[in-house]
């Protein structure tokens, strides 16, 4: 008896909505349910983690690293 191959689940494309997000010159933090990402002017994730504080520093200091 031949065994079945079992479909993987279709989540659809999750980074729909992360290329609308607008910045200045600034990081940009997003809550996206419980977690925050930060994009750069870009656009571009810069982290993705739990706690706001923690990822908007984070980002400030990327920003200030990237600009050099």
């Amino acid at each position: 008896m031949p065994t079945r191959k079992k479909k993987s689940r279709n989540n659809g494309d999750t980074q729909l909505d992360e290329g609308s997000v607008s910045g200045g010159f600034k990081p940009v933090a997003v809550e996206r349910g419980k977690k925050f990402a930060a994009y750069d002017k870009n656009g571009k994730l810069i982290i993705l983690g739990y706690n706001r504080r923690i990822v908007q520093e984070y980002a400030d200091a990327q920003s200030k690293i990237r600009s050099e």
